[in-house]
């Protein structure tokens, strides 16, 4: 079945103009085709690793955490980091962060660090 149709596109590839037969063309030339075709492979591969990588690193960072925190021992503790309370409380970071935006837990900062009293967590909890 042949299409008397001539559409004038440009490619998506290699950005020249040219005249597709059909409504659905969007490469000049089935060179650019495949061209096109391993890039987006390529750029897929890379998404996936990167994505990967990202849930490595929140599962190291909250195993990191739970390991090198012992409830016990944030028990015996008056003065707290975010991510000693966000072990006791098994919470996330940006919960706990969200919390304290909200005014909800009171914190100290000294430097870049921030210093939760434990009896803030206590009141937070009635």
């Amino acid at each position: 079945m042949s299409s008397n149709i001539r559409v004038e596109r440009i490619c998506v590839h290699c950005k020249e103009q040219f005249i597709a037969k059909t409504f659905y063309t969007k490469y000049c030339s089935h060179k650019c085709s495949q061209k096109a075709y391993k890039q987006r492979i390529k750029q897929e591969k890379l998404e996936k690793v990167k994505e990967e990588q990202s849930v490595e690193k929140k599962v190291l960072k909250f195993n990191n955490i739970s390991e090198s925190a012992d409830i016990e021992s944030l028990n015996k503790k008056t003065y707290l980091s975010i991510s000693e309370v966000c072990a006791l409380m098994n919470l996330s970071d940006s919960t706990v962060r969200k919390l304290i935006k909200e005014e909800r837990i009171k914190m100290i900062r000294l430097g870049k660090k921030h210093i939760i009293v434990k009896s803030e967590i206590e009141n937070l909890m009635k």
